[in-house]
């Protein structure tokens, strides 16, 4: 008698012990087709990033500025409007940075208003208002569709808007020699316009 349970423990070990074989080898091959998904999706050509095309349209803007007043961008303005999307992780954002605050020093006027925007939570960007010294509203926006709406692939990015809330113009990523001429040259002809 005492050879049939010692029998029947080592056949219900066997037992667990082939489920667990087979829902290891079930695990293994699930993760093997994820593993290929994931791959085919990282080699996939990818066009060209999307940004705002001139003479597209922007939607109305909403968001918290640094000093947590809500702040509504909307078109028609009486003003032409430079948009500064940048992020608290972007090493890009801090060179261009230094640039927009000098154009707005030497051309905010009147006729044209700036305005950074990030996705950052408000203490992030406090501390980076603080660390940049803005002298622009920042504004911090949660509804994460406008960066679909804006085409904001690429951060930094810089968007002239004219008063009816139609591009004229987006300069993606750092700003070299050439997009900071160009910006200068569109900012002068649009404030004496």
């Amino acid at each position: 008698m005492n050879e049939k349970p010692a029998f029947l423990k080592t056949h219900i070990w066997s037992m667990v012990l082939i489920v667990l074989v087979l829902a290891m080898g079930v695990e293994i091959l699930l993760l093997v087709q994820e593993n290929r998904k994931l791959r085919s999706a990282l080699t996939a050509r990818r066009g060209p990033f999307k940004i705002l095309n001139p003479e597209e349209r922007v939607p109305s803007l909403l968001g918290i500025d640094q000093n947590g007043e809500e702040v509504k961008l909307e078109y028609p303005s009486t003003q032409q409007t430079v948009l500064l999307w940048f992020s608290a992780a972007c090493p890009s954002c801090e060179h261009n940075v230094e640039y927009w605050k000098e154009i707005y020093q030497r051309r905010g006027s009147p006729e044209l208003r700036f305005f950074g925007v990030t996705t950052a939570g408000g203490e992030k960007t406090e501390e980076l208002a603080e660390k940049f010294d803005f002298e622009f509203p920042v504004l911090i926006v949660s509804d994460y569709s406008l960066l679909d709406q804006y085409k904001v692939e690429v951060i930094p990015q810089t968007m002239l808007i004219d008063k009816n809330g139609v591009v004229r113009k987006v300069w993606p990523g750092p700003l070299s020699e050439n997009y900071k001429m160009e910006i200068e040259e569109m900012i002068t002809s649009s404030s004496g316009s």
